[in-house]
């Protein structure tokens, strides 16, 4: 069963998913399906002669699609990260924080249809945005396929991924491990690399972390002080202080 609204949409809407569809660099085959993504639930209570469903169920859609997508990609583009650290990034990334400012970036909450009770709550509710960009991707899915929103979110996560990875990078954990150490053991930790792999351009560093007998943890970088501040890490993390 199609989740088309069987309607005649007014010509003013019409124009304003138009403008719509050049924002996000789509074209549409049933525009109707464009309409329902933004079709708030608390609108379509209000006006239920009209409007028979809401954007509900091409949220339920667009979520899996995006997880999927995530997953895919993160997969693809970190041939060498481990399972741990895939599903923290796919986390992030499909965030509430995360998608609704993706939304806000299309200026999806200008063309969301909301009843008056959500509209006196604001626009700028987060979640009202992320669950409105899922359900964009759900239409576009059901209107195009798994490949064009493929081809839709590939730039944002390619963006989103350096913007994890580089707020990952500002965290000095060698300093917060080596202040621990010293106040609680009079003692430094101590660095040594353990493997190095791989080609001059794409080298993976492994670097072990000891505090005399109190602990050892390791840690995976593309560089040697990378390799370091996970090793630190992965030894916060084990005193229980991550």
């Amino acid at each position: 069963m199609s989740d088309s609204i069987r309607i005649k949409l007014p010509p003013e809407r019409i124009s304003s998913l138009k403008e719509l569809q050049s924002l996000t660099k789509t074209q549409f085959k049933d525009i109707s399906l464009l309409h329902l993504a933004f079709v708030h639930r608390s609108f379509a209570n209000e006006d239920s002669d009209r409007y028979l469903s809401d954007n509900e169920r091409l949220e339920f859609l667009g979520d899996s699609v995006l997880g999927i997508l995530a997953a895919e990609f993160l997969y693809r583009s970190l041939p060498k990260g481990k399972e741990g650290k895939l599903a923290k990034l796919k986390s992030k990334m499909v965030s509430a924080p995360a998608i609704a400012k993706l939304a806000r970036s299309y200026r999806f909450p200008e063309f969301l249809l909301l009843g008056k009770g959500e509209r006196e709550k604001g626009e700028s509710n987060l979640n009202l945005q992320a669950d409105c960009f899922e359900a964009f991707l759900g239409a576009l899915y059901l209107d195009q396929g798994l490949q064009s929103c493929r081809t839709f979110l590939i730039p944002h996560f390619q963006t989103m991924e350096k913007a994890v990875e580089d707020a990952e990078e500002t965290k000095d954990y060698k300093t917060i491990l080596q202040e621990f150490c010293q106040k609680k053991w009079k003692k430094l930790p101590e660095y040594s690399v353990m493997k190095e792999e791989g080609p001059d351009h794409d080298k993976e560093f492994q670097v072990s972390v000891v505090c005399e007998n109190h602990f050892q943890s390791s840690g995976e970088g593309k560089n040697k002080r990378r390799a370091e501040q996970m090793a630190a890490k992965a030894a916060l993390r084990f005193l229980k202080i991550l």
